[in-house]
This record gives structure tokens, C-alpha cells and sequence, in this order.
């Protein structure tokens, strides 16, 4: 295989990471936590998702054919920098508002997703992709490595995997990506996944723990997948209730962790935990076969602010994969997607050969 033209970033990176992360929780799951392994019932669970997540990316690969794709003009270098440059000024003011930094403490962090904060941070994730996708300049990378550190302070790792890892794809397709550069930025994305989580972690006043960050790593991965495995006898029993809550009001996360174990506590349930809790087997077959289907009609419209919306997109999915589809401000991000494939309507065709 010629790995200069192999493209690692297609949608089967998807089942790549479902499979990488199915392992490091498996080797957890023996280590930091558990007495027995993961059971058989959610691996083969989780092989059956990436099966039929995989014949919804070649039903598109091989069936669908894109003749052109739109280009958008009327977004200039100049709005996109000030779009990029508010976000950051509201993430800074969501930060004053709180009256602290949440990474250092546990009770400003269950509060730091607040409205200011819902808008910032995707107006900046697909104004600093478009912009780099459209406008490519080195100097942006400065405004990636700024909304980083200043969406980080939030406490969260997602923001910070979402902004570097959508970064990092869209310079990747824009060839952009020499092997120094990559593998610096697959670097400091790394280090900074593990310290915000280490840190973030020791800043929980009621817990002690003993982990380091690389071993946190694989104990979040582990424990995240024991949620699963608890999820898979009661599926199908909320009846759609987790899906509401997500376009609704409400904690969805919090809401499994009081179903599944009974205490208040906000969980992670994996890209299958929420959809199988509402509608078991079947709702995540649908999800799985829609997500791959969904990401490689994205992934043919790839061109233009098509490459940062792919980009954002795909991140995000992988994220889903410890967290699972439970923020509507994500969704809102797909909801763009479905925009970028209405736009190009008229150049999709069906393959008939």
C-alpha cells in the first residue's frame, strides 16, 4: 500500500478508533477496575455497530456519485477572522462570568458549560476551520493554538480534541501537513488530552486518585465501556426519553448515570450507549448505518468550506465514540452537513452501473 496516497482520514477511521478504543478499554478493564473482563456480549455488540457502520460508507463509496461540488463565496478572510476572534472574546467572558478557571476547580466546571459557552465554542470550531479551509494562512495557527488554550480552561478534553483534531484534518487535506509538523500536532494534542484530564481529575475534591495520566487514559476507556456493558440489559426500556432530552431541556448524561447506576453522577455511554438505552439493537442500527452513510456523503463533498465542515464532523464522531451523541450542539454541527449536502443536491447522483 502506498501510504503517501492512502488517506487516513476517510470515514473508516471511524471503525479504526471504535476498534482502538474497544482494546485500550479491554486492557482496563483487567488493570484499574475490574475483577472480570469486558463480557462478549459488548464486544460482539460493538463489532455488529462497526459492520453495519461500514456497509453504510460503502453503500455511498460505490453507489453515489458526486459530478461537482458548490464552492461558498460569500463568507470573506475578514468576517471569518472576526467571527474566530468574538468566539474567543465570549469563551473569555463566559470565563470572568463563571469567576474562575473550571480545569483547577470541579464546582466552576459543572457550571462552565453555560449559554455563552454553547455559542462560542462552535461558532469558533467552524469559523477557524472554514477559515483555514478557505483562507489558509500560517498565521491562523496562532488562533488555533489561542481558542485551544482558552476552550481548554474549561476543563473539558473535547473541546480542546475538537478544535486541534478538526485543525489538524483540514490542514491535512489542504497539504499542509509535512511529518514534523504531524507529528508535533498529533503530539500536543495527545499531551493535551492527558493533562487537562489529569488535572481536571485531580481537581475532584471527593475523589483520591492514584492513576497516572497515561493510566487515566485507559481506566476512563474501561469504565466508559462498563457503563455500556450495564446499559445492554435494559435496552430499549427509556423509550426514546434520552433522545428528547437531547433536543430538549435537561442532562442526558446525568440522566443515565441515575438510570443505569442509581446515583447522580454525569456519564460517558459510549457512541452506543444512549441509542441502545432508548431503542436497543435496532435504534442502533439505524444510528450506525446513518452515520456511515451520513460522513461518506460528507466526505465526498469534501471541497472548499466542505473540507472544514468534514473535518469538524468526523472529530466530533470520534469523540462520540467515549462520550456518545448526547450534545445537541454537536448535532447542530451535523445539521450543517445536511445544509452542505442540500446545497449540492443537484450534483449527487445514484450510480446505476
Amino acid at each position: 500500500m502506498n501510504l503517501k496516497r492512502f488517506d487516513f482520514f476517510n470515514p473508516m477511521i471511524i471503525v479504526a478508533a471504535i476498534l482502538v478504543f474497544l482494546a485500550m478499554g479491554y486492557i482496563g478493564s483487567f488493570n484499574y477496575r475490574f475483577e472480570d473482563p469486558l463480557k462478549l456480549e459488548v464486544i460482539l455488540t460493538i463489532l455488529f455497530s462497526c459492520l453495519i457502520f461500514t456497509i453504510g460508507v460503502v453503500f455511498i463509496k460505490y453507489k453515489i456519485n458526486v459530478s461537482d461540488v458548490k464552492e461558498i463565496d460569500f463568507l470573506s478572510e475578514k468576517v471569518l477572522v472576526i467571527l474566530v476572534l468574538i468566539a474567543i472574546i465570549l469563551q473569555g467572558l463566559n470565563l470572568v462570568l463563571i469567576g474562575g478557571i473550571p480545569l483547577f476547580n470541579s464546582v466552576l466546571k459543572s457550571n462552565a458549560t453555560t449559554n455563552i459557552w454553547r455559542v462560542a465554542y462552535p461558532l469558533f470550531l467552524i469559523m477557524i476551520n472554514i477559515l483555514l479551509a478557505k483562507y489558509y494562512d500560517r498565521k491562523y495557527l496562532l488562533l488555533v493554538g489561542l481558542g485551544a488554550l482558552i476552550f481548554g480552561l474549561n476543563g473539558y478534553r473535547t473541546s480542546v480534541l475538537g478544535i486541534l483534531g478538526s485543525s489538524f484534518i483540514t490542514l491535512y487535506y489542504l497539504d499542509k501537513i509535512s511529518k514534523r509538523v504531524g507529528i508535533i500536532f498529533v503530539a500536543v494534542i495527545a499531551i493535551g488530552i492527558m493533562a487537562i484530564g489529569y488535572i481536571a481529575s485531580q481537581s475532584i475534591a471527593t475523589q483520591n486518585w492514584t492513576l497516572n495520566p497515561l493510566e487515566l487514559v485507559f481506566y476512563r476507556a474501561a469504565f466508559t465501556l462498563e457503563v455500556f456493558e450495564k446499559i445492554i440489559p435494559l435496552g430499549e426500556s427509556t423509550h426514546g426519553h434520552v433522545l428528547r432530552m437531547i433536543f430538549s431541556s435537561g442532562s442526558p448524561r446525568t440522566f443515565i448515570g441515575e438510570y443505569v447506576l442509581h446515583y447522580t453522577v454525569c456519564l460517558t455511554s459510549t457512541l452506543f450507549g444512549p441509542v441502545y438505552l432508548d431503542f436497543g439493537l435496532i435504534g442502533l442500527t439505524v444510528q450506525m448505518l446513518f452515520m456511515g452513510i451520513f460522513l461518506e456523503l460528507i466526505y465526498k463533498l469534501k471541497k472548499d468550506v466542505g473540507v472544514g465542515i468534514y473535518s469538524i464532523i468526523l472529530t466530533h464522531t470520534i469523540i462520540w465514540i467515549e462520550t456518545g451523541p448526547t450534545d445537541i450542539m454537536i448535532w447542530f454541527l451535523y445539521l450543517i452537513g445536511l445544509i452542505l449536502i442540500m446545497i449540492n443536491f443537484n450534483h449527487i447522483n445514484l450510480n446505476k452501473n
